[in-house]
């Protein structure tokens, strides 16, 4: 448990998987505001299409990553660590690394769970591998993190959304650390994603909590000194 001493709230934004609509709706906003984002990214989907939508392509993750967003880790094929033996996870894992190294990513710097479904040996295993794994269970306002399955506030459209805008709000009485994630960002999104109006909705309540806005490891890194 790490816990978190700053006066001044933090808040990272986070998109799971990597559908397109990503790059084109929801990153040019926080670039705009000299934000960056992490992408929770399994490469196995690149080019492909599914209920979110089109994935990007390599290039658009090399693309992407030069504009100084962190591409960071999930399993190749967005397998869930509940449905796997741990061994067979951690290929997974390992097979997503080996592409960042083929096509020029750095390695990733911290790691999502898949669908959040962990098992105590994957997480023990995994948490050898990374600094921080990231969770999709809400925050309760604590002041501690769980660096081996953070918290983290879902960023979604319909009845989420209430509770996110909720959580950014209260930034402003409680700082704390909150970490925001969602999947694809378009008008008609999946019930896993966002519209783009929602989105900028949350962009500007965090503008007015003041909080900083960094990539998950950068803010990691801030709070660890």
């Amino acid at each position: 448990m790490m816990p978190f001493n700053s006066d001044k709230p933090l808040v990272s934004f986070s998109f799971d998987d990597c559908p397109r609509s990503v790059m084109e709706n929801a990153l040019p906003v926080l670039e705009k505001r000299d934000w960056r984002a992490t992408i929770y990214a399994a490469m196995g989907l690149c080019g492909t299409t599914n209920h979110l939508g089109l994935h990007m392509s390599r290039d658009d993750m090399l693309a992407t990553h030069e504009k100084g967003h962190h591409i960071d880790g999930h399993t190749f094929s967005h397998i869930s660590a509940a449905s796997i033996s741990t061994e067979k996870f951690l290929d997974d894992i390992e097979k997503n690394r080996a592409v960042f190294k083929e096509i020029g990513l750095p390695p990733p710097g911290t790691f999502a769970y898949p669908y959040g479904e962990v098992t105590l040996a994957a997480k023990s295993a995994v948490s050898q591998k990374y600094p921080l794994l990231r969770g999709i269970h809400s925050p309760k306002g604590a002041t501690s993190i769980d660096l081996n399955q953070t918290a983290s506030q879902r960023l979604y459209s319909g009845k989420d959304f209430d509770a996110c805008l909720q959580a950014v709000d209260k930034l402003k009485r409680s700082p704390a650390w909150l970490i925001l994630f969602t999947h694809d960002v378009r008008e008609n999104p999946s019930e896993f994603g966002c519209r783009p109006s929602d989105f900028m909705k949350i962009v500007e309540a965090v503008e007015k909590s003041g909080a900083e806005v960094l990539p998950v490891a950068d803010a990691l890194s801030r709070l660890q000194g």
